[in-house]
């Protein structure tokens, strides 16, 4: 056999095995005209290979409204572009959204084809409205009943004292961590954005107002930084929430007089961030969930969304989040995409 079969081979087994709807086409007279179709078609858009071979595949999949975009495609591709979109297709079952790939390629007999690869992210981008739709009205719903049980609660505390003005500034207390959690919900859904702008970001800077930030609010604390004059990295809008929670977190859980650092610096084609602290070190219970991946049971798991904010909103990044003891002290590492300095 030929390296030339086996090439054949490996592509009809991927053609046949892929589990996205794969179909290849020729482009005749500007038609994408279907030659063949693998499983994963049949399976996702409803219609045989012997029903669609030999016909053109706008006739079967592209929607009233949307030729124009479709013969968009059909022209690229005989101009041995490739096509990338996201797009509303028609099967058998009704109009789905997909993730499509156009691949061009040059014909034995001289013509133009390309393979056409859908990706169906329908049941995707259905959980995706489905949560953002809870997190708004439960964010809405807990915002204005905490507003109320804040106004109440100072009410009594002015009203009254001894027990009850105690009792009162209990209430007050864990209505603010509440307050905390649902703006930390708020930073969790930004995380899982899809849509987060990258840019280059000043780490160093960034680290340096984050810790000005937590020394205004905890004076007990000892915060200082290490870091070159400038860090550049490609990073989003979560990163400071995440450096805040990180520092948070250290500052809380260190004792009465916190000792925490920030040090960055370039390793490669990464930057790195560790905040370090002096205290006891996380919980293996939390440890193992956040950063070992363990599954999250009842018995097991962390109080608040502290550290979960920034490890989605490092990841979101193209980061990672490490957690290490070293000598005694509590080491989270943030790896960040390095940018040239220039």
């Amino acid at each position: 056999m030929t390296s030339d079969d086996r090439a054949v081979d490996r592509f009809e087994a991927l053609f046949d095995l892929i589990g996205d709807a794969v179909v290849e086409v020729e482009v005749v007279d500007m038609r994408p005209v279907v030659r063949a179709v693998n499983p994963g078609f049949e399976s996702v858009f409803g219609w045989s290979a012997e029903t669609v071979v030999g016909e053109s595949l706008n006739d079967f999949v592209v929607p009233e409204g949307r030729a124009e975009q479709a013969v968009d495609f059909d022209q690229r591709t005989a101009d041995g572009k490739v096509n990338s979109d996201t797009v509303t297709r028609r099967t058998a079952d009704g109009l789905r959204q997909f993730i499509y790939r156009g691949i061009p390629y040059e014909r034995d007999d001289g013509g133009r084809g390309g393979l056409a690869i859908y990706t169906d992210i329908t049941e995707q981008n259905r959980r995706k409205r489905h949560h953002a739709v809870v997190h708004r009205v439960l964010r809405h719903n807990l915002r204005n009943a905490l507003t109320v049980i804040l106004g109440s609660v100072t009410e009594i505390e002015r009203m009254t004292d001894g027990p009850v003005a105690e009792q009162a500034r209990l209430a007050r207390s864990a209505a603010r961590d509440l307050e905390t959690l649902s703006d930390r919900a708020r930073l969790v859904e930004r995380a899982f954005d899809d849509d987060i702008d990258r840019q280059v970001v000043d780490i160093a800077d960034l680290s340096r107002s984050v810790a000005t930030a937590a020394r205004s609010v905890s004076e007990s604390a000892t915060i200082a930084t290490e870091f070159p004059d400038r860090l550049p990295v490609l990073a989003g809008g979560p990163l400071e929430a995440a450096l805040e929670n990180l520092v948070s977190n250290a500052v809380t859980h260190g004792g009465d007089a916190p000792a925490v650092r920030l040090v960055g610096r370039r390793t490669g084609d990464a930057v790195e961030i560790d905040v370090v602290d002096d205290g006891p070190g996380i919980p293996e219970e939390v440890r193992t969930v956040v950063f070992a991946d363990r599954p999250l049971t009842q018995l097991s798991h962390s109080t608040g969304l502290g550290l979960w904010l920034a490890k989605w909103a490092v990841e979101s990044c193209h980061g990672r989040l490490d957690y290490r003891r070293v000598d005694g002290e509590t080491v989270v590492r943030v790896t960040l995409p390095a940018v040239d300095a220039s």
